[in-house]
């Protein structure tokens, strides 16, 4: 047996969105570290019996192959815009630009019900301040309100203070300025490109697997955890490359 074959080592994925079949795409993206990565295949045959008279029995003589699939299937922890751009279905990135700003008087939004909470219309806020309709009355800050979350603009209304439901309120705050990732969900079931499997070997071989046509989904539910790494399922499904190099409907696979 030959221990420098035994193969230990690790694998990342990186993934050309809209780069099928010889197009340029948008550059190949690393996902990001990979807990684990299996590669899966699946092979569906017919199979045909003759009639043997001597035996006086059927016995099969011919497997026909009719359908061929490949994939690669993996875990990712790294939860970048990028991952979530896939995990929600999405299918563009766009930037939420907030220039940061002196807000007067901002309507609530929400209704104000009493135990519950309204939202600044802008995020990560200092220096809140509610009145009234025209400034008055000025409601006191931990008595009739209390600021949840100042990242998020979350304000609860205080049933023990002196607001009451259905009042009108005006909203007083500075902003920070912020850039967020724009991202909207359902928009596209799949995201199509090119791919490369990279894997590193700690001992065996190193792989690289080039790949001209796939595409990439989530594999099932994205849990979230306050415990542990949070890590999500992927599967990235290897089409047929009828374009680039037909020969290779795979890809390529290069090893050592």
């Amino acid at each position: 047996m030959a221990t420098t074959d035994i193969l230990i080592g690790g694998g990342r994925v990186l993934f050309n969105d809209g780069g099928q079949n010889g197009a340029v795409g948008e550059g190949f993206l690393n996902l990001g570290n990979t807990p684990s990565i299996s590669v899966t295949k699946t092979i569906t045959e017919i199979e045909h019996f003759g009639y043997n008279t001597t035996a006086k029995s059927r016995q099969k003589d011919l497997n026909i192959v009719t359908d061929i699939a490949m994939a690669l299937s993996f875990t990712i922890d790294e939860l970048t815009a990028d991952a979530w751009r896939i995990l929600l279905f999405s299918s563009a990135k766009t930037s939420n630009v907030q220039s940061g700003s002196t807000i007067t008087d901002e309507a609530a939004t929400a209704p104000v019900i009493l135990d519950r909470s309204i939202f600044t219309a802008e995020s990560n806020i200092s220096a809140l301040t509610i009145d009234g309709t025209g400034g008055t009355p000025t409601y006191v800050l931990d008595t009739d309100y209390e600021l949840v979350n100042a990242e998020t603009g979350e304000i609860k209304i205080l049933s023990t203070g002196s607001i009451t439901t259905a009042l009108v309120l005006e909203l007083n705050y500075t902003s920070a300025a912020k850039t967020r990732s724009k991202l909207v969900p359902g928009a596209d079931a799949s995201i199509k490109g090119a791919a490369r499997f990279e894997f590193t070997a700690q001992n065996g071989s190193n792989m690289t697997w080039i790949i001209n046509n796939c595409e990439l989904k989530p594999d099932g539910d994205s849990p979230l955890s306050s415990t542990e790494a949070s890590e999500v399922a992927l599967v990235l499904n290897i089409l047929t490359d009828k374009t680039v190099t037909t020969a290779e409907p795979f890809g390529a696979f290069l090893h050592g």
